[in-house]
């Protein structure tokens, strides 16, 4: 089969670039959010005033897309970033896409091409490497043979990250450290607190401000105001259990917090249809498991993060829930997180491709 490289951002690219995950997935494990897509393709996302972006279809005989990509360039960045990527298992195809994208962020004097990266930190980066028949939500998707086509397009592992699976806690499941540090920040004043469907927005804003603090040393992230990150986040009101969403204050300021969303497999990717709205609602009021993509600790307060790990053990073991620890990096601390739970992992990777 020979293949054709299309990179004009037009209307035809723009409706074939959006068609080409419905062709490769079956629909109960489609994550495809055709919005936030078409959004980055015109330039009017929310983070769209931060970068620009570079499209590349890969057409088959029949003008068909075979394979696609977007190149992300920041300003003063020396990385190019290479995400939204979907192929079939066709090499010819993926490496036409992603030779096009290193030649372009090339061309603009990157060097090096970095993936994969949604156009950003924010929207989802990493390839999901293990453990394909599951998928909770927020994880990253893509079919198992995406990390092959890029190592035979001169990309290597750079980080790698993994999801505990975990159990149902019982009462015989203890962590003497994280009973003793909870007890400990307790008593000195520390004041633990859920939030509220009234107070989510200013919850929101104080995560705001300690996340970009700690999320600054990580790999490929960039700076987002308050309001484009409220932009971005202020819609997990709908979905979140509130209770399951703590928040550790000293002195009036934010030391520690850590989420917990239901896990909603795909339902909350892309449109909502009133059939899966129904299934939202029954799981948010019900739900048999949580991902925990987020937890942060300031490091004026370390030791927290054991703190809040007992809190939601006693929380899912009440709720009866299972959970999944989401998305650590590699030598991170809340990986170690009572592990005697653990009862699986799955793993993912970013990858880079050396341009000098």
């Amino acid at each position: 089969m020979r293949y054709t490289l299309y990179s004009e951002n037009d209307f035809f690219l723009r409706r074939a670039f959006l068609a080409l995950p419905e062709g490769l997935y079956p629909p109960e494990r489609r994550t495809q959010d055709r919005k936030t897509e078409q959004q980055i393709l015109l330039g009017t996302h929310p983070l769209s005033v931060d970068f620009a972006v570079y499209p590349f279809l890969a057409l088959d005989e029949n003008d068909q897309p075979a394979a696609r990509c977007l190149l992300t360039l920041y300003p003063g960045d020396e990385n190019g970033y290479v995400g939204f990527f979907e192929s079939e298992d066709a090499p010819d195809a993926a490496a036409l896409v992603l030779t096009a994208a290193a030649e372009k962020a090339k061309l603009f004097g990157r060097s090096r091409l970095v993936g994969p990266y949604n156009a950003s930190f924010w929207l989802g980066y990493r390839f999901k490497t293990s453990g394909f028949r599951d998928y909770f939500t927020g994880e990253p998707n893509n079919l198992a043979y995406y990390p092959r086509l890029w190592e035979q397009c001169g990309f290597a592992v750079t980080d790698h990250y993994f999801s505990n699976h975990m159990r149902v806690p019982t009462d015989a499941d203890v962590s003497e450290k994280a009973v003793r540090r909870l007890k400990a920040f307790r008593e000195a004043g520390y004041d633990f607190r859920t939030i509220t469907f009234r107070t989510f927005d200013e919850s929101l804003r104080d995560i705001y401000s300690l996340l970009i603090e700690l999320y600054s040393a990580f790999p490929g992230f960039q700076y987002i105001t308050e309001r484009q990150f409220v932009a971005l986040f202020s819609p997990l009101r709908y979905v979140l259990d509130h209770e399951m969403v703590k928040l550790v204050y000293k002195d009036g300021a934010l030391a520690a917090f850590v989420i917990c969303v239901p896990n909603y497999g795909t339902r909350t990717a892309g449109r909502i249809t009133p059939h899966t709205a129904a299934e939202i609602l029954a799981i948010r009021r019900a739900p048999t498991e949580y991902a925990i993509p987020y937890m942060g600790v300031s490091p004026k307060h370390a030791g927290l993060g054991n703190a809040l790990s007992e809190l939601l053990k006693h929380d899912l073991q009440r709720k009866n829930c299972t959970s999944v620890t989401a998305l650590i990096h590699d030598g991170k601390v809340t990986g170690g997180f009572y592990r005697i739970l653990k009862t699986g992992q799955t793993d993912y990777v970013l990858m880079a491709r050396d341009l000098t």
